[in-house]
């Protein structure tokens, strides 16, 4: 089998580190050794540190380009992805699902963590989901955080992956931030693929699946960013799916599946993020997901679809 943290390195050292100042990022390395790569927290990132973000946090799973979304009289960017093995790239990568400390200090926001690192640490109950476990000596960790990380973090996923600290390598952005921004609204197949697993839908009979949502306004204030990302995948997010199943299969889930199904729909999610403490750990995981399901099935050759985009919604955010 291959590992994904070894496809991983290799997109930062071959198409990040060598390029950190044309992607508008810098690089540290920690006294233990750590690398360190600032793609959006002090340093600006942008388009292109976007891009190579999620491809290393996929680990090369998929392809990434951005697009067009359409709303209303307005015209957003999107950011696309299309993903093979979308069960390894999302659920044993990508999700954000480190265990990380949450700080008891008022309007602070939790940090995430992602990357190949989670499917050797195997620390989070959602990467044991899927059956697959890489072992490499080196890792790539994603950090969306407002602020770098430390040689503390590097040690703790140094020990939880059984490696040593100058074998890690730490792509860090804020959720506010252009690459931050970008990141999160790529995640349309990482929520949607957890959906389906938790809607009771097979995932080992999902052979593919492409995802596309707006890219939402890049803003300093984190509470802000963190509202606007997820309202952009909640409400303008698009998955399509290619699966080897039955008919009944698709139907018995399809209409569970989008957004729209949620018994919170609609409900303000700044107003949810604040209630859960600004923890979206602590948010109803029923909310998560994208709006329109696309699912077609490879044996028959039937088309499922379900959901609603809501551009109110967006309107209502960004301008």
């Amino acid at each position: 089998m291959f590992s994904i943290s070894e496809d991983a390195v290799r997109i930062v050292k071959e198409k990040i580190l060598p390029y950190v100042e044309q992607l508008n990022c810098t690089r540290t390395v920690l006294k233990n050794g750590a690398t360190v790569v600032d793609m959006g927290i002090e340093a600006p990132g942008g388009w292109l540190a976007a891009k190579l973000f999620i491809d290393a946090t996929i680990a090369g799973l998929g392809h990434v380009d951005f697009g067009r979304f359409q709303c209303g009289k307005y015209d957003l960017p999107s950011i696309d992805v299309y993903i093979d093995h979308p069960q390894v790239a999302s659920l044993s990568s990508q999700f954000s699902s480190w265990p990380m400390t949450m700080k008891d200090i008022p309007g602070y926001i939790r940090p995430f963590g992602s990357g190949p690192a989670r499917a050797i640490a195997q620390n989070d109950p959602y990467v044991k989901v899927w059956n697959y476990v890489d072992t490499h000596h080196e890792t790539v960790f994603g950090f969306q955080a407002d602020v770098l990380p430390d040689e503390s973090l590097a040690d703790e996923i140094a020990q939880a992956c059984h490696i040593a600290p100058e074998n890690v390598y730490i792509l860090a952005a804020k959720t506010g931030s252009i690459a931050g921004s970008v990141q999160v609204c790529s995640r349309t197949i990482e929520t949607s693929v957890w959906r389906l697993h938790t809607k009771g839908f097979d995932i080992r009979k999902v052979i593919c699946g492409m995802g596309s949502s707006p890219i939402a306004p890049p803003v300093k204030d984190e509470f802000k960013a963190m509202v606007r990302v997820n309202v952009a995948v909640l409400y303008g997010g698009i998955v399509r799916y290619i699966v080897d199943c039955t008919d009944a299969e698709i139907e018995a889930v399809i209409d569970q599946l989008p957004t729209c199904s949620a018994k919170r729909y609609g409900y303000p999610f700044a107003q949810m993020l604040e209630e859960g403490g600004r923890d979206i750990f602590k948010t109803d995981k029923d909310i998560h997901g994208v709006a329109v399901f696309e699912i077609m099935n490879y044996a028959t050759g039937s088309v499922f679809k379900a959901g609603e985009i809501r551009e109110e919604y967006l309107q209502e955010l960004y301008y």
